[in-house]
This record gives structure tokens, C-alpha cells and sequence, in this order.
């Protein structure tokens, strides 16, 4: 069977569903009042660990929250084993269930937006779709917003439309995710992109700001712009992450950064390629759900000596990305045994290719972040202590993780280990 090029670029958006039993059996199904992301920590986690393995070296930073939600409208597209695949790795109980979480986060993002100033989430979907690609009518029913007609025939247009929105969403820190060429063989495009500014809610005074030594390894020292602080923070140590993990909330109290510092003594484990491991590559290996909602839960107010390192980082995984979904489990939707008929009844669309690209900046006034993701297919042939304050010393590798704190779901996550390797 000849099949037909899909190109895939996600932003989180939710709309409304006008026609039933198009995605699923209830496409009506009622709304949650708050929808509860944490049943997608696993598959956050498992991605972090794929993508960042023991040998890896450099900084890293991504969005697993725009690669779920790209993932999911390939979902919504998705028959047979492709949807059985699509639903094991992404955690996801049923369609019906699924695009009833869907449309309900969209209404919570519109009303925290309106609600409030102190901090900005910005989800967006587009499904792409060539002029002369007839999909199902009953798609554009129930996703009115995202579907758009365009003509792939004039690539460079069609990314050029796709990049001006994915520029629009994330205020520009991301200026470009695809190319003409990208595009060129493509059918449709299903885009995500996500962008986040939050001002902390204990904010770092520029003045106090040092250049202080930050170790990539034990034996290297690389000056670095260090904000530091003393007051009032949730924090604790993890025996089982071999870490000590501190709570920067923003402003609102709606999202908050994790900071998982490796202890400086922690045993080092040995990899299979035989080479030692540093305290960070143990942490992570010994990060799962458990261990992560364990130490968050278990966090209490102290007092601390906060130093924390200023930095911008930018990344971008390309062919990485199917070859890390497909080791997930995630197989046919990559190969010529896809199944996204619930888009295309004649069967002919399987995805090709994935992009993914993420940047952040943290300063002493908050953290802004953005992320879009891309899969592209082809035609197939809070209270004070009186004891002492904890010290809590960003100086070596570490992980962060950027959480939505409502509905309990990882918005973004990085690792930093190289103040001189900022950008990708």
C-alpha cells in the first residue's frame, strides 16, 4: 500500500468536540474539574533516561510534557496495535477518557491564563493538513482549532506557516522548528509547542550575585554567575537518589522548580561499557516515579542558604527522538505497519521523522522556557527553624525539573553539567 507523508509539530492546545464517536466511543464524555497529569511522571522520567544516558557528557533540556501531547494527537489518529502501543507507553487509559483530559486542560490553561498575572503557560495545537489529503470530515468537527488546510506542494510556505506559529507561542524563543525540506513530502503536520515564564517566588537580588566555581568534573573549574540567597525553602535528602532535593515555587504557587543535587560522596555505580559513573549518572539511574514523588512529598520548610547558578540552555533532538520512542515501545507508528486510519480510512500515513527542540533561561528573576516538538511521516516504499540554615550549593551537575503543581505533571526537565556548553 502506498503511503502518504505526515508531518507532525505539536503545541498543547484543547478544544471542543461538536460531532460524537469520532475520536472514541464517547467523544462527549463530561469534563474533570482538574485533571490529574501524574500518571505520565513514568513516562517523562523513561524518556530522560533514554535521552541521557550514563555516557552522555553535555547539558541536556527538554520537554517531556510537548512530546506526550504530540504523541497523543498521533493517538487520536491512531487503530489497532498502533493505538495499543501509543496507549501502554503514554499511560493512557482509553480514547474517550483521554480527549475528555484533553479538552478539560485547555479549559484550565484559558482560566488560570485569565485569572491570574503571576505566571505564564502557553499550549497550542495545529494539525497541518495538505489541500489534497481527505481526511475524515468528523476531524475537523471535533478539532476545529487545530485543523488547518495548507499546501505542502510549496514547502517552504508550508514551514513558514508552521514556524510562525510555533514562534507566535513561545514569544519568539523558538524562531524556527522546521524547514522547507522538513516539510517537503508531507501531508500533515500535527504541531506542539509550549512556553512557560514564572517569576520565583523568593527572588534572587542581582547584587548578590558572585562569580563563584562551578565543577563539571571534581578537577575542573569553570567560573560562573552565582545568585545566592537565604531564605525560607521546602527541602530534603533522598537516601534512595543519593541527593538532596530543594522546592524553588514561583510566584502563584501553580508550578515550581526542582533541584535534585547529587551527594558529593555518593558511590558511583558502574555502567556496562565498564567505565565509573559520577554521582549524578547514579541519581538518575535510581530516578523512577517512586523515588521522585517520594522525596517531593516528603520536602519541609528550613532554612537555606540557596546558591544557584544563572544559565541558558538550548536543545534539539532530531533523529533521536522515533529512535528513543520506538525503544519505549512506540514501534509500528514509524514504520509501514502504522495504523492512523482514524485520520487517513485508507491507512496510508505512518511518521518518518521527529524534531524536538527546547530552550530555557533561569535569572534571578525567574525561569522562561519553551519547547516544540515535530514528527514528520513519508511516503512509504512555608515556616522558619531555629536551627541552623541547610546549605544548598548548585557547584556541581545537577538535574531540574519544572512541574505544574495543579495538575501534577513535568512540564520540562534538564541537567546541567557545563557551564561552557550552554547550547546545541
Amino acid at each position: 500500500m502506498t503511503r502518504l507523508p505526515l508531518s507532525a509539530v505539536f503545541l498543547v492546545a484543547l478544544v471542543s468536540v461538536a460531532s460524537p464517536q469520532c475520536i472514541s466511543n464517547n467523544d462527549k464524555l463530561s469534563l474533570p474539574l482538574t485533571p490529574d497529569l501524574e500518571h505520565i511522571i513514568p513516562f517523562s522520567l523513561d524518556l530522560l533516561k533514554e535521552f541521557n544516558p550514563p555516557t552522555t557528557k553535555g547539558n541536556f533540556f527538554f520537554s517531556p510534557y510537548s512530546i506526550w501531547n504530540a504523541l497523543v494527537l498521533a493517538y487520536f489518529g491512531s487503530a489497532g496495535q498502533t493505538r495499543q502501543q501509543l496507549q501502554d507507553v503514554l499511560r493512557l487509559s482509553d480514547p474517550s477518557n483521554t480527549l475528555a483530559t484533553y479538552k478539560a486542560l485547555e479549559r484550565l490553561y484559558e482560566e488560570r491564563q485569565a485569572n491570574t498575572s503571576e505566571y505564564v503557560i502557553d499550549l497550542a495545537n495545529k494539525i497541518y493538513v495538505d489541500d489534497n489529503l481527505a481526511i475524515r470530515d468528523c476531524i475537523q468537527e471535533v478539532l476545529p482549532k487545530e485543523v488547518q488546510k495548507v499546501d505542502f506542494r510549496k514547502a517552504n510556505e508550508a514551514a513558514a506557516t508552521i514556524n510562525n506559529f510555533v514562534k507566535e507561542t513561545t514569544r519568539g524563543k523558538i524562531p524556527t522548528l522546521v524547514s522547507g525540506g522538513d516539510v517537503e513530502r508531507a501531508v500533515m503536520v500535527l504541531v506542539n509547542a509550549a512556553y512557560f515564564k514564572g517569576l520565583w517566588k523568593s527572588a534572587f537580588k542581582p547584587t548578590d550575585t558572585l562569580k563563584k566555581n562551578f565543577y563539571p568534573t571534581p578537577d575542573k573549574a569553570i567560573l560562573v554567575d552565582m545568585m545566592n540567597q537565604k531564605d525560607s525553602f521546602k527541602i530534603g535528602d533522598s537516601n534512595d537518589l543519593q541527593a538532596r532535593v530543594l522546592e524553588m515555587p514561583y510566584k502563584g504557587d501553580a508550578a515550581s522548580m526542582f533541584v535534585l543535587l547529587p551527594f558529593k560522596n555518593a558511590k558511583g555505580i558502574t555502567t556496562s561499557a565498564s567505565t565509573s559513573a559520577t554521582p549524578l549518572d547514579t541519581m538518575l539511574q535510581r530516578l523512577n516515579k517512586d523515588t521522585f514523588n517520594a522525596i517531593v512529598k516528603n520536602l519541609r520548610y528550613e532554612e537555606v542558604i540557596l546558591n544557584f547558578p544563572k544559565f541558558k540552555l538550548e536543545h534539539k533532538i532530531t533523529g533521536e527522538l522515533t529512535e528513543t520512542l520506538q525503544r519505549l515501545g512506540i514501534k509500528d507508528l514509524f514504520t509501514n505497519a502504522a495504523n492512523l486510519s482514524n485520520y487517513d480510512p485508507a491507512g496510508r500515513l505512518f511518521v518518518s521523522k521527529g524534531i524536538h527542540k527546547a530552550v530555557v533561561e533561569v535569572t534571578e528573576e525567574g525561569t522562561e522556557a519553551a519547547a516544540a516538538t515535530a514528527l514528520v511521516a513519508a511516503l512509504s516504499t512555608f515556616v522558619r527553624q531555629t536551627k541552623p540554615p541547610r546549605l544548598f550549593t548548585c557547584d556541581q551537575p545537577f538535574l531540574f525539573v519544572i512541574t505544574d503543581n495543579v495538575i501534577k505533571n513535568i512540564l520540562f526537565m534538564g541537567v546541567f553539567r557545563d557551564p561552557n556548553n550552554t547550547s546545541f
